[in-house]
């Protein structure tokens, strides 16, 4: 446990007690991030699955023009973004009303029957299937970090939150190598073998299963339940999920600042309907400034062009000079490698250590600079680089630059959106924010994955100059709007987002006094934590279940 939740290195978690790592948080960590799988297995397969002689003669994608087969390749690929936007919309009703852990159950089986149908040979199915999965996919994006965030310790709660995105850049990877092993694959009429491309597809099951079978033995969130009025439950599960007793001082902080969050978001708008969250959302500051830096975020991680390139690579690196399928989809699965290793670094030592912030600026640096290498090379160089013996210096350069692009985006964008929208909203808003966050990521999304291959055949380098910019601009956003989430609880962030969001920078950094919701510590500090009586204490679980 601690070497996956970074203990060893986060100054927090060493001061915390021993007993809140324990086996059932691990047991609750894989059997939710699980679903990152989805999303993982998917984005990997698809891109070299439509480069196989066999998917295309099973899809009558053989034999059909430029023109024709671009629209074909971009529908079947952006069809499970598609099925995500909806899935991500959908995912907020079910987690507020049905509860987290029930949600990410039943969207796990909608992943598994969309999964199922991409394994019939017919192009109708084949595209109904993946918007069903994408349903699944795009739930379980959104529904996934806040799991994850609500239950685990502050302390931790960074690493956690990113195993998700572990988990789909490592299924990434082997989705990569996936293909390139079916790739080679040499007997007579393979290119009529089902089984080819269906072995590379059949592996996203393997995590679906996984998840619907482990789910039903994770308990629900604590913030869940004390939000729905049921605080007796919800201070129980905090003391099996921490394995301490009620009473001791780390469980009853966590428990009074939930609930101080709760009665306070009560007093100002009584009630869960949705009109009362959106007014909730826009006429608070506070609360306002969070959705507005989430979906900027979102934004900005998907103007990086990451989609083009999980989709695409193995077209992308054959672009710049990379002969042959089999070399494509041997320097793709390389890039998954640089994808998952810098992501185990990052979760394993980064997050809970140096923080979300300063990684982020520097990984979409380094993103943004290799994109406009790319630009640069293919402008000077040409796309159709046709040079004997090889890749061109300035094509093997551009490969070294494109695994620089991996390094960077594993410890900036690949996970900072996720985990900053998981933990900086109140637990009322939150699933809300999310899906409209998950909505925005999974529609442009769509909108990149569906036109890329007509991008790169119009526009060329200027789609690559076009992501730089865009991710140089995102650089700017995040050094002066946001601030580092680090070690505040995620009740905390009320009274940091009360200032201007555009003075973030200045107030990036928590002191130890604001790690800890501003009520809650003055109440600690006054000595009432330890010796608040019991007609206190059921006079705020009546008020929080009256509500």
């Amino acid at each position: 446990m601690a070497g996956g939740t970074s203990i060893w290195v986060s100054s927090e978690a060493k001061t915390d007690p021993k007993a809140i790592f324990n086996l059932r948080l691990l047991y609750l960590l894989v059997a939710v991030s699980w679903a990152g799988s989805f999303y993982g297995f998917d984005t990997g397969n698809i891109g070299g699955i439509l480069t196989l002689p066999s998917f295309q003669n099973a899809f009558g994608m053989s034999g059909v023009t430029q023109s024709e087969l671009d629209n074909r390749k971009g529908t079947i690929a952006s069809m499970l973004a598609a099925g995500g936007s909806a899935g991500s919309l959908l995912a907020a009703p079910t987690s507020d009303y049905f509860g987290r852990k029930w949600s990410v159950f039943a969207w796990g089986l909608v992943f598994l029957v969309g999964a199922l149908m991409q394994m019939i040979a017919n192009y109708e199915v084949l595209l109904a299937g993946r918007f069903i999965a994408g349903m699944g996919v795009g739930a379980s994006s959104m529904l996934t970090p806040q799991f994850l965030a609500e239950n685990s310790p502050k302390s931790v709660r960074g690493s956690m939150t990113a195993t998700y995105n572990l988990m789909i850049v490592t299924s990434l990877m082997l989705a990569f190598w996936v293909n390139y092993g079916v790739s080679k694959w040499s007997f007579p009429g393979v290119e009529h073998d089902n089984s080819q491309w269906r072995s590379a597809m059949g592996i996203q099951l393997i995590p679906g299963a996984l998840l619907c079978l482990m789910i039903p033995f994770v308990p629900e969130t604590p913030r869940w339940l004390i939000n729905h009025g049921k605080s007796e439950k919800g201070l129980e599960n905090i003391c099996r999920l921490r394995k301490l007793p009620a009473d001791h001082i780390y469980v009853q902080t966590e428990y009074r600042e939930i609930e101080a969050q709760v009665i306070h978001e009560q007093e100002c708008f009584a009630g869960h309907s949705y009109w009362v969250v959106m007014k909730d959302i826009f006429t608070s500051r506070s609360n306002f400034q969070r959705f507005f830096l989430s979906v900027m975020l979102f934004l900005f991680h998907k103007f990086t062009g990451t989609d083009s390139l999980n989709y695409y690579a193995p077209e992308i690196f054959a672009l710049i000079g990379v002969k042959g399928s089999s070399s494509s989809l041997l320097t793709t699965g390389i890039y998954g490698v640089v994808k998952t290793v810098t992501t185990i670094f990052y979760v394993g030592y980064l997050v809970d250590r140096v923080g979300r912030r300063i990684p982020l600026l520097i990984g979409a640096t380094l993103q943004a600079t290799a994109m406009l290498y790319l630009a640069l090379y293919l402008r000077f160089a040409g796309t159709n680089t046709e040079t004997v013996g090889g890749t061109p210096a300035g094509g093997i350069v551009g490969i070294i630059w494109i695994y620089i692009y991996a390094f960077g985006w594993s410890f900036g964008h690949s996970v900072a959106c996720y985990v900053v929208a998981a933990e900086i909203f109140p637990t009322r808003i939150r699933s809300f924010c999310m899906a409209i966050c998950f909505f925005i990521n999974w529609i442009v999304d769509y909108g990149i994955t569906r036109a890329t291959p007509n991008m790169i055949t119009e526009m060329g380098w200027g789609v690559f100059l076009l992501y730089a910019m865009l991710t140089y601009l995102g650089v700017i956003f995040i050094f002066f709007c946001l601030p580092e989430m680090k070690g505040r609880s995620i009740e905390s962030m009320d009274n940091l987002f009360e200032r201007p969001l555009w003075t973030m920078w200045r107030h990036a950094y928590p002191t130890e006094e604001e790690k800890t919701r501003s009520d809650v510590r003055e109440e600690i500090m006054a000595g009432k934590l330890n010796d608040q009586d019991d007609d206190g204490k059921r006079n705020r679980v009546e008020h929080v279940e009256s509500v």
